[in-house]
């Protein structure tokens, strides 16, 4: 292979290196604009579908203040109140809000995932590390 070609190659490699780098770099931690109950049911609704939840129940200040949400299963218990053994095991689902191109996305951090909530309306979270 002669010089020229390696120059080539060595060119495209490093655009496509900085293409999916600027990619990346565009999305950002978000929180939620004023959500009401059709964004909540909405984000409950992807929620559900990511994960395989029957239900997912969420507090109205849920990615107000953080762009971060974990979700645990609902932990199920016998008569008396007590945990069922093994129940316990499965880790909590982390999502994460982001905002890209002035929409918002709900990422689901264990399986990367990601789903545009078409109702909602986030702003950076500038307090995001």
């Amino acid at each position: 292979m002669n010089a020229t070609a390696r120059y080539v190659i060595l060119v495209i490699c490093a655009t496509l290196s900085a293409c999916q780098m600027t990619s990346a770099q565009m999305a950002r931690a978000a929180v939620l604009i004023n959500p009401g109950a059709e964004v909540r049911l909405e984000i409950s609704q992807t929620i559900m579908t990511m994960t395989g939840f029957s239900s997912v129940a969420l507090a109205d200040q849920d990615l107000t203040r953080s762009s971060e949400l974990v979700i645990e299963r609902k932990h199920q218990k016998t008569a008396n109140g007590e945990l069922i053994q093994g129940r316990d095991l499965e880790p909590p689902q982390r999502f994460q809000l982001v905002t890209q191109h002035g929409q918002c996305w709900l990422v689901h951090q264990s399986s990367g995932q990601r789903t545009l909530l078409k109702k909602a309306q986030c702003r950076a979270d500038d307090t995001a590390g």
